[in-house]
């Protein structure tokens, strides 16, 4: 008897234990709303009070279904917690924070109407600031197929786009701040067609 507690106990923190690791990273990365997230929360907490339940059953088949559903919810767990790390790489930063995640948005000309979404931008200039180029250019190479152009400052990449140098630009919320503190109304004349979280070291 004692025996299958233990083996229900190892198994099921085991399971919470891969729940709470996926979660750092959906939470961290803010993939999804909070309301979706909400809801994953339930259903994650619906079935550890499933497993639980199962484990106290006195009945052999029950208590062998919890088993069974645990290491099936584990493997499950497990495996999103790879397709998200091979993605994000976020598992690392449990241990010892090396990059964060910051938003990046792409803006074209708010004039042009022929950029509506990220996959117009297919065989087109975008220009971006030197800082973090690397790693930018490594996410938008998953993406699409365009000529990278990089700045060194915030006006030279903006003139970049408002002169048709590049057709866009890809800029953090820290830079997109800065715009217009020459009174020129640049943020006016662009509009956003794509938001993504990007790796940013420290």
């Amino acid at each position: 008897m004692l025996k299958k507690y233990i083996l229900a106990a190892i198994l099921i923190n085991i399971y919470i234990l891969t729940v709470i690791i996926l979660f750092y990273g959906i939470i961290n990365l803010e993939l999804l709303s909070w309301t979706k997230l909400i809801l994953i929360a339930c259903l994650y907490g619906g079935s550890i009070c499933l497993i639980i339940y199962t484990y106290l059953n006195k009945k052999a088949i029950i208590y062998n279904s919890g088993i069974f559903l645990t290491v099936l919810f584990s493997l499950i767990t497990i495996f999103n917690i790879i397709e998200l790390n091979n993605k994000y790489s976020y598992v690392e930063n449990l241990y010892y924070q090396k990059y964060t995640y910051d938003k990046y948005s792409i803006y074209v000309n708010k004039s042009t109407t022929t950029y509506s979404n990220i996959k117009k931008l297919d065989g087109k200039k975008i220009g971006m600031l030197v800082d973090n180029s690397d790693n930018i250019q490594a996410y938008l190479n998953d993406i699409i197929d365009i000529d990278y152009y990089t700045y060194q400052n915030i006006d030279d990449l903006v003139n970049g786009l408002t002169s048709g140098e590049v057709q866009s630009i890809i800029i953090d919320g820290n830079s997109y701040n800065i715009i217009d503190k020459d009174y020129s109304k640049i943020k006016s004349k662009i509009r956003v067609i794509y938001t993504h979280k990007i790796k940013d070291y420290i």
